[in-house]
């Protein structure tokens, strides 16, 4: 499993890489908005329980709450960005990867419901 969880992350790490040389992002930033500080709080929070989680779980057996909760990251920032900076089309990249990480949910649940 832990091989899963890697393989998640570099998936996520490079289609990042690969859509925000693609899509015309824009130079337009989240920290030049009003709502940059509901943003930081917002991401800070997920980000800690992501990473208590991962502390906390066994990486050999399939644990979907962590890629979900990595799905409600990228959906909070999609959100952030869409309503803030919509010209800027970053949250285009952030449903994307919101999308891949909840496709790995969607196998981590399968994994579980065939080996029980």
């Amino acid at each position: 499993m832990e091989g899963l969880y890697s393989f998640m992350l570099l998936t996520i790490m490079v289609v990042q890489w690969i859509q925000y040389k693609v899509t015309d992002v824009g130079e337009e930033e989240m920290r030049d908005t009003p709502g940059y500080k509901r943003y930081l709080i917002g991401s800070w929070i997920l980000m800690i329980v992501i990473i208590a989680l991962i502390w906390m779980i066994d990486r050999s057996e399939p644990y979907p709450l962590w890629p979900f909760l990595v799905t409600l990251a990228f959906c909070f920032r999609g959100y952030m960005e869409w309503k803030h900076i919509p010209e800027a089309r970053r949250h285009r990249v952030s449903m994307i990867l919101a999308t891949i990480s909840f496709s790995f949910t969607g196998l981590m649940i399968l994994i579980l419901l065939l080996k029980y």
